[in-house]
């Protein structure tokens, strides 16, 4: 078996009453990530060589992803006891057969830990016991008149130990319900590291606005275009937009639904992905006479994979008939319905050729379509 450094603890098994949720407050998901995938993304996963997880088994289901999003990390889970002291000693005994160095037990409920708190807590552990970090309170502890101006010492995880160490602490303690595990440990292997303030613990319903200090919007733009000639040996059959209009159809291998085939184009586009020529090529005889709205919801489950959000959708109709503006509420509709995004955030529009080239002739319709994308869920 590979030889283990360091080793992560992701305590995860309560049940967060003051929180006020349906599910416990370390799987509500912030813009599409829950608190221990945000507090992973933000830390070098390459420091530790396993992540263990305390959680309930019905609860593995909300980080399920984690193995993919960090795939060169291997996950290990362990059931939580009855006490944060019972769930911490599951882990550690979990981790035992691994023989770790070094770990770091840290409450999921604190995900706005930064690497370098954790960079310096790993580092402190070459050549101590512990590692654990606190900050002074900016409140005053007032019991007894000699205790007035006394600071108040305000501890956070992640804590670090030298594995043995904690494990023998564990084994050994005559406490039965410890709030964290530096109270298990000698006096003598304590050693206090400066923290962050902004390592804060989130508890009430409330404390996820902390998040708009920490999520910077990302927006991203992609453009689509298409177009497809006009069979005028039909009168009726014409698709745009999902949506059937009494007009010439247009010639394609799927339904050739030029709107939806822009949409498509768009959003590859914003989330950096190949055209849909390449996920639909018009050589395969399963894409024959398809409906386009097919291609929308492989489009809808890539934002979704990517953990983005539309935040604005334009799209333009280039053609000298039919009249589009007949059809304009209920495309949006039918857009809407199938991305299952607000009508609000959609414009449909349209334009002549002036008469010019080969649209202008009326052998053809061209579609354009420019969307906005972000990580932030907007609705």
């Amino acid at each position: 078996m590979k030889k283990t450094k360091n080793a992560l603890v992701i305590l995860a098994g309560g049940i967060g009453r003051r929180f006020n949720k349906k599910i416990p407050k370390q799987f509500n998901e912030i813009n599409g990530k829950n608190l221990i995938e945000f507090f992973l993304s933000r830390i070098d996963t390459n420091n530790f060589d396993l992540i263990l997880i305390v959680v309930k088994k019905n609860h593995q289901k909300y980080i399920k992803n984690l193995k993919y999003n960090f795939p060169l990390i291997k996950f290990i889970y362990t059931e939580p006891g009855k006490s944060r002291q019972l769930s911490s000693l599951n882990a550690i005994k979990k981790l035992n057969k691994y023989k770790p160095k070094n770990i770091l037990i840290h409450d999921a409920a604190r995900p706005f830990c930064s690497n370098k708190l954790i960079t310096k807590i790993l580092k402190q552990l070459d050549k101590n016991y512990s590692a654990i970090p606190y900050v002074i309170s900016p409140d005053r502890k007032v019991i007894l008149k000699k205790e007035f101006n006394k600071n108040l010492k305000l501890i956070q995880t992640p804590q670090g130990f030298n594995f043995k160490t904690i494990f023998k602490s564990h084994a050994n303690s005559k406490i039965s319900n410890a709030k964290d595990d530096s109270e298990l440990i000698s006096q003598e292997q304590l050693n206090f590291i400066k923290g962050e303030k902004l390592n804060i613990k989130i508890t009430y319903p409330e404390d996820l606005n902390y998040f708009k200090i920490f999520l910077k919007p990302i927006y991203k733009s992609g453009i689509g275009y298409d177009i497809h000639r006009i069979d005028t040996n039909t009168k009726k059959g014409l698709k745009l937009c999902g949506v059937k209009i009494d007009f010439n159809k247009l010639i394609g291998h799927s339904d050739a639904d030029v709107g939806i085939h822009a949409i498509c184009d768009s959003i590859f586009g914003a989330l950096s992905m190949k055209d849909i020529g390449y996920y639909f090529p018009n050589k395969d005889i399963k894409w024959k006479n398809k409906n386009s709205e097919h291609f929308l919801k492989f489009a809808k489950i890539k934002l979704k994979e990517k953990k983005f959000f539309i935040a604005n959708l334009d799209i333009n109709f280039i053609c000298e008939k039919p009249n589009i503006n007949k059809y304009r509420k209920k495309m949006i509709s039918k857009i809407s319905d199938i991305l299952k995004i607000p009508e609000k955030i959609i414009s449909i529009k349209a334009t002549s050729n002036e008469k010019i080239g080969f649209i202008g002739d009326g052998h053809g319709i061209a579609a354009e379509s420019i969307v906005q994308i972000t990580n932030e869920k907007l609705y």
